[in-house]
C-alpha cells in the first residue's frame, strides 16, 4: 500500500526590485486620454495595448517620457536652456516617481537610402579604417573601402622649380574609391516601365507624361517647348529615335528659354536625381506609389548587392573583405576583430 507524500510549496523570495517605487500617473489628460490614472512598476517591462487610438502613445511618450524630458532640460544652466526647444508641461494632475527616460520610437533615421547601421554609428568607417590599415593587398586609404566614394582619374602638369633648373612634369593620379560603378554604391539597379512614364497615344501638349509634377501647364511645359527637340503636339507613338531618346535619356544640356538659361535633361536621369535618390518609403504616398508602378529594382550583378567595387572586395584580413564583415551579426563581429 503506497502513501502519499506531502510537499509543501514556498512563496518565492521577493525580488530586489520588487520594492523599488512605482511610476504614478493621475489625471492624465493629454491628448485623448480622459483623466488616466495608473502605477506602473520600475524595472519591470510594462506592456501597453490598445486598438490603434485608445491613447498609447499619448500616455508613454506624450506624458511620461514628456515630463521626464523636461524635467532633465531643467537642470540645465540657463545658457543651455536658451539653445534648447521649450517643453510645455504635460496635461496631467500628479506625476511622481520619474527617473531618466530613453525613448526608442519608430521613425526613420533619414531619407538617404545610402545610410546603414554601420555609416550612422561610424562602426563602418572603424572598419574602413581597420582594412586601409591590414588589407591584403593594400588599396590605400579608408575612402578605397568606401560605397559612397566612387574612384577618381585626374591628370595635369605641374611646374618643378629645383636650384637653376625648372621642368615641366606631367602626372597622372588615380584616388581610388570604394564604391560599385554601376549601381553607384546603392548595392541595387532600377529598370523603368515606359508605358508607365507616358501615353504614347498622346501628344506632350495633350498630357502624356504621367509622371508626378510633369505638368505642361507650367515650367516644365515651358522648358519641353523651348528645347526644339520635339514636336510638342506629336503623339510619342510618333517620335523618332532621336526625338524619344532625347526626351527619355538625353545628357544635361544648357539651353535658353524665353531669355533665361535653363539646363534641360531626359525624363529617366531627371527621376533618378529627383526620386530614387532618395529612400522609396520616405518618398510622398502618391510619389512612391508611382515608383513602386514605373521602376523595378533588382540586385546589383556586379556588386552582388554588396554596393562596392571589385577592387574593394579584393582586399582581405583572415579571408574576408570588408563586406563580408559588414553583413555579420554584431556578436560575431565583435568575436572577428578580437
Amino acid at each position: 500500500m503506497s502513501r502519499a507524500t506531502r510537499t509543501d510549496t514556498q512563496a518565492p523570495a521577493q525580488q530586489v526590485a520588487d520594492s523599488h517605487d512605482l511610476i504614478r500617473v493621475l489625471g492624465a489628460r493629454e491628448n485623448n486620454l480622459k483623466d488616466i490614472s495608473v502605477e506602473l512598476p520600475k524595472r519591470r517591462l510594462t506592456v501597453f495595448t490598445g486598438v490603434s487610438g485608445s491613447g498609447k502613445s499619448s500616455l508613454v511618450f506624450g506624458t511620461i517620457a514628456a515630463e521626464s524630458q523636461r524635467m532633465i532640460n531643467e537642470t540645465y544652466s540657463a545658457f543651455v536652456q536658451g539653445f534648447m526647444p521649450t517643453l510645455p508641461r504635460p496635461e496631467v494632475d500628479v506625476l511622481k516617481g520619474l527617473t531618466t527616460a530613453i525613448i526608442v520610437d519608430q521613425e526613420r533615421m533619414g531619407s538617404n537610402p545610402r545610410s546603414t547601421v554601420g555609416t550612422a554609428t561610424d562602426a563602418n568607417a572603424m572598419l574602413r579604417i581597420l582594412f586601409s590599415r591590414l588589407g591584403n593587398p593594400h588599396l590605400g586609404p579608408p575612402t578605397a573601402y568606401s560605397f559612397n566614394v566612387p574612384t577618381r582619374t585626374a591628370s595635369g602638369s605641374m611646374r618643378v622649380d629645383k636650384g637653376e633648373g625648372k621642368r615641366i612634369v606631367v602626372r597622372d593620379v588615380v584616388y581610388h574609391g570604394g564604391m560599385c560603378p554601376r549601381c553607384e554604391g546603392m548595392g541595387s539597379v532600377n529598370d523603368f516601365d515606359l508605358t508607365a512614364l507616358y501615353d504614347d497615344g498622346k501628344s506632350l501638349n495633350d498630357g502624356a507624361l504621367t509622371i508626378p509634377g510633369y505638368s505642361m501647364d507650367g515650367w516644365y511645359g515651358r522648358i519641353f517647348s523651348g528645347t526644339g527637340y520635339f514636336d510638342m503636339d506629336k503623339p510619342i507613338a510618333k517620335f523618332t529615335k532621336k526625338e524619344l531618346r532625347d526626351l527619355l535619356y538625353r545628357e544635361p544640356t544648357k539651353i535658353k528659354v524665353e531669355g533665361i538659361n535653363l539646363t534641360y535633361e531626359g525624363v529617366i536621369p531627371k527621376i533618378q536625381k529627383s526620386m530614387l535618390s532618395k529612400d522609396v518609403d520616405a518618398l510622398q504616398p502618391h510619389v512612391r506609389a508611382f515608383v513602386e508602378r514605373a521602376v523595378t529594382f533588382t540586385t546589383c550583378p556586379d556588386c552582388d548587392g554588396t554596393r562596392l567595387s571589385k577592387e574593394a572586395r579584393s582586399s582581405k584580413i583572415n579571408g574576408k573583405n570588408i563586406a563580408d564583415v559588414c553583413a555579420m551579426q554584431i556578436s560575431d563581429l565583435a568575436d572577428w576583430v578580437r
